[in-house]
């Protein structure tokens, strides 16, 4: 276990500067409750003149337990402290020692950062003491360390002259910049601007296994960060005192969001290249706040062969190991509502070569291609750079793959081949030596900035990742319980596998993306949808999302639910050049029964190429082949239609194609998911050979009651009739009726089906009237008028209209003296109805429209009477409703021309009844009916321009029961009920209940 042998990383991250100034030797004090800043000026006869470094932290107990001694008591509370605080002297490594290796910082502001670095030229080498393995335990309790703390001035005089200091501490770190392991919580609202991790010390491998005496280290660099409630922004690294708008300096935590820079990482963890043992870190974010980016490096261990090596183990000079690696790590995850605004960046170190004048400018020193031009530099062994991505090797002789790499790996040249290998794409698996995870938990969210390198990406419980202006690339994304991927404007996302379950992928109308693979929106070897996932490409271009193969599928539940996987692409007219696939079946009794789901709107189209992918074998290179007979299309699929409209004519339509699997071989089988309500008929999915089409159904909600409206107002009109032959039947019968006046409720409920449209019907209401008797010459009339008031309640479904109507009558009735009479009447109608619907996408809909009618009745019967009391009345009758109503529309623009509906009634029956008389001025007569009916109502109305059979018709029986009761010479009651069916609309009851006075 040592320090490192070798020179730090001089990369502005990892540097860590030692200050031109020497420390005070002081006992640990209690700063809690103070201000304090950790330098001091002193030009007295203890200090010579200059400026002292105040800010060590240890026990104040060195004499018993420690070696070293600190300035400040390492339990912060309540302070403000400006400048640098440093761990190096607070661990110990005495068997006597009873401190904990721990800082605390509760309710107080650092103005600056803590580092464990040494900050003076007097700093005790520590080497041989375990002074500094143990780990330090730092708590940050409802406190800010802000990184702000730029240089310590001073300016006064000294010995009559000018006396001036100034310490730069701007360059030193970030808030917490630590290069030993570390149990790092920070909580309670506290804020920090910026966490740097860097590898301080490693325990060393014996040898390397190339030789028998080698022995690899297990120790691994542990961290652990939890943050909760509380936010961590970036740092920086520069003299934020250079830039300022009206006067106002920046700040360590501000983000520029723009390429790479220093300046905008929250978090660092940075491996040391020449170290034998991993570095492992895990970060976890709980109701907190990420602002910044995220950078994670990692290299190779010091004895790890990328290209391989040959041990000692065999004779010959073959490569036969890849030596000794420890993966660094870095999980990083968000919890409970987090948000994390930033870049997530795995980079590795890398040594650009020789600076030999420190200008800057790295000196050509090798001539690579002998023409005697110095073209590249000599690396001198110091890392000061960073490249994309950690460090990773295809050269896998007894290391096996941990990652993938997304610019694939590439073969050599075989020379037991003719085929030349070299050159061309062989996979994606490599071993790398880190391995960088974002997890996000429990609605958490992260907005990608820049470009993003991970590795895993877990998206999870409703979390949400947004992809805007940025890249994000991981070698496989997942996404559970309803939790979303979005790339919106100018966002990529690149991966080797995505996997969508109860969660949603959208591509957002607006993205930016070319025809290459790396300008997609979404690119992916392969996507899995399932279990309610959704991946939705919405109305982008088709190459926005470039994939080889979607494979949706289903999951089925204990309770034998299907949960299928969707592939929405909404309006678009889609090109899929994949492979559409999944291992279900549409045979319900196998256990594989399960299906996809293809989302579209009506007028969107997917055409499926397939990918092309080539089923010969691998070596032949070239893997994009036409006409691979490998199939575009498998498995078992269900169409939604997804959208509603009350717009359209059927021709816009029927037999519209949905769906083209561009290929002969595919056994893909589809069917309807749905029905749709579009214009004023449903339509579903129905599959026909390698296509699927728009089949017409039903009548849409809407639809059906707009054009069941005339009917309905037809059958308050019927009720109203019989209301008034009621009144003029009970005055042929019973006791003398001379006229009078007279109220009756009526009602009635009605069941309609003429295989076109369908409701139900309730309908109840009041009529009034008054009437005359008149003897005439040859007849005795009586001549009346009427006035009727009713509400109608009609639903089929999720439809529903609300009725009102108006209605006055004038009637006579002629009774000749041989028992012959004549009944008509003349009406004036008019009608108001309220229509409300839902449709198949759950829209509400609503509209009204208004009537007005003219009807008649007339009726010729004999009154046969059956000695004194008894009668039998055969009749025949017809009656007549002439509506016509207004144009309108519905909200959702479903247009219904004004139609002129005619109805016809024509009724032949016999009544029957019998009066007992109690005494000359009390009666009751109950009477029996028995009719056939015929209506007639031929009738078609205009919707959208398509002309539809509205009219219903029919024979039908009619059955009655009905008695009237005088009480009085004057005051009579009567009721009946009756049913109607047999026809197009059943009348399953109706009642008349009603009184009348006599003059």
């Amino acid at each position: 276990m040592h320090t490192w042998k070798k020179k730090l990383v001089v990369s502005q991250l990892a540097l860590a500067c030692t200050l031109a100034i020497t420390s005070q030797a002081n006992a640990s004090t209690d700063i809690s409750g103070t201000t304090y800043t950790t330098f001091a000026h002193y030009n007295d006869a203890s200090y010579a003149d200059g400026v002292y470094y105040d800010g060590y932290v240890g026990w104040n107990n060195y004499d018993t337990d420690s070696i070293y001694n600190g300035d400040i008591y390492p339990v912060i509370n309540n302070a403000t402290v400006n400048g640098v605080i440093s761990t190096y002297y607070l661990d110990d490594g005495l068997s006597t020692n009873t401190n904990n290796n721990s800082l605390t910082i509760k309710n107080s502001t650092i103005h600056g950062m803590v580092t464990s670095e040494c900050m003076t030229t007097d700093c005790t080498n520590r080497t041989g003491t375990d002074y500094y393995y143990d780990r330090l335990a730092m708590n940050v309790i409802n406190s800010t360390i802000d990184d702000n703390y730029e240089h310590y001035t001073y300016n006064g005089t000294y010995n009559d002259a000018a006396d001036t200091h100034v310490v730069d501490v701007y360059n030193l770190g970030t808030a917490i910049t630590l290069d030993q392991e570390v149990d790092l919580s920070i909580s309670a609202n506290s804020h920090v601007a910026g966490i740097t991790l860097t590898q301080g010390y490693e325990w060393a491998d014996i040898d390397d296994n190339t030789v028998s005496t080698g022995v690899n280290s297990s120790e691994v660099f542990n961290n652990t960060i939890a943050v909760s409630d509380s936010t961590v922004t970036s740092g920086s690294w520069s003299d934020e005192g250079t830039t300022g708008w009206f006067g106002n300096t920046s700040n360590a935590s501000d983000y520029n969001g723009n390429g790479w820079n220093a300046d905008d990482i929250a978090l660092a963890v940075i491996a040391h290249p020449d170290a034998d043992n991993a570095m492992q870190t895990t970060a976890t974010f709980d109701n907190s706040t990420l602002m910044g980016d995220v950078l994670f490096s990692s290299n190779f261990d010091e004895n790890f062969f990328p290209n391989g090596a040959d041990t000692y183990r065999d004779t010959d000079a073959d490569l036969d190991t890849n030596g000794w690696d420890g993966t660094d790590r870095l999980d990083l995850t968000l919890n409970n509502g987090s948000k994390w605004v930033g870049a997530a960046m795995s980079v590795h170190q890398v040594d650009l070569g020789t600076d030999a004048n420190g200008d800057g400018v790295f000196e050509k020193t090798v001539d690579t291609d002998g023409d005697g031009i110095l073209d590249a530099t000599t690396p001198d062994g110091v890392y000061d750079s960073y490249a994309a991505g950690t460090e990773a090797t295809a050269t896998l002789i007894d290391i096996t793959a941990n990652s993938l790499w997304p610019d694939s790996t590439y073969g050599i040249d075989s020379d037991t081949t003719s085929y030349d290998e070299n050159g061309h794409v062989v996979g994606n698996a490599v071993y790398q030596s880190g391995l960088f995870n974002v997890t996000l938990n429990t609605g958490s969210q992260w907005d990608t900035t820049k470009t993003s390198l991970i590795d895993t990406l877990s998206i999870n419980s409703g979390s949400v990742v947004n992809v805007g202006d940025s890249i994000l690339i991981s070698d496989t994304i997942g996404l559970t319980g309803g939790s979303a991927l979005n790339i919106n404007e100018d966002g990529h996302v690149a991966t080797d596998t995505l996997s969508i379950d109860n969660s949603t992928v959208t591509i957002a109308d607006d993205v930016s993306a070319g025809w290459s693979v790396g300008s997609a929106a979404l690119y992916a070897n392969t996507i899995n949808v399932t279990n309610n996932g959704v991946l939705d490409v919405g109305n982008s271009t088709g190459n926005a999302l470039q994939v080889d193969t979607l494979n949706l599928t289903s999951y089925t539940d204990a309770y034998n639910h299907v949960n299928a996987g969707v592939f929405d692409i909404n309006s678009n007219n889609y090109v899929l050049d994949a492979d559409l696939t999944n291992d279900r079946t549409n045979d319900e009794s196998q256990s594989n029964y399960g299906y996809g789901v293809i989302a579209m709107n009506s007028d969107g189209h997917l055409t499926i190429n397939g990918n092309g992918d080539s089923d010969t074998s691998g070596d032949q290179s070239e893997v994009d082949n036409y006409g691979d007979h490998v199939a575009a299309a498998t498995g078992n699929y269900k169409v939604r239609i997804d959208n509603a409209t009350g717009a359209g004519s059927v021709a816009d339509y029927k037999g519209n194609e949905l769906v083209y699997v561009n290929d002969a071989n595919s056994t893909a089988t589809f069917s309807a998911a749905n029905k749709a309500d579009l214009g004023a008929y449903t339509y579903q999915a129905q599959q026909q050979g390698n296509t699927v089409v728009l089949q017409q159904m039903e009548l849409t909600d809407y639809a059906n009651m707009a054009l069941s409206i005339p009917s309905a107002n037809t059958n308050i009109w019927n009720l109203e009739q019989d209301t008034v032959g009621t009144r003029l039947t009970n005055a042929r019968h019973g006791l003398v009726d001379n006229g009078g006046a007279w109220v009756s409720y009526f009602g009635g409920s009605f069941d309609a089906d003429n295989g076109t449209i369908n409701y139900d019907q309730d309908v109840n209401g009041i009529m009034v009237g008054v009437d005359s008797k008149i003897d005439g010459n040859n007849a005795k009339w009586i001549v009346g008028a009427a006035a009727g008031f009713a509400k109608g309640d009609m639903s089929d479904r999720t439809g529903q209209v609300d009725q009102d109507s108006q209605t006055a009558y004038i009637y006579s009735s002629a009774h000749f003296a041989n028992n012959i009479f004549v009944d008509g009447n003349l009406s004036y109608s008019h009608f108001n109805n309220d229509l409300t619907a839902n449709m198949s996408n759950g829209q509400y809909v609503d509209g009204s429209t208004s009537s007005d009618a003219w009807g008649f009745g007339l009726k010729l019967g004999y009154d046969l009477k059956l000695g004194d009391a008894g009668y039998v009345t055969p009749y025949g009758s017809v009656s007549g409703l002439f509506q016509s109503g207004d144009d309108y529309k519905l909200s959702n623009d479903m247009k219904v021309d004004g139609q002129s509906y005619d109805s016809m009634r024509y009724e032949l029956g016999v009544d029957a009844g019998y009066t007992f008389a109690y005494s000359d001025d009390q009666a009751l007569t109950p009477y029996f009916k028995l009719a056939y009916v015929y209506d007639d109502s031929n009738n078609d109305s205009d919707v959208n321009g398509d002309s539809i059979d509205n009219g219903v018709e029919g024979s039908a029986v009619r059955v009655g029961l009905g008695t009237q009761f005088s009480f009085t010479k004057n005051f009579s009651a009567y009721t009946d009920a009756n049913y109607l069916g047999g026809g197009d609309v059943d009348q399953d009851w109706s009642a008349n209940v009603g009184v009348k006075y006599t003059w």
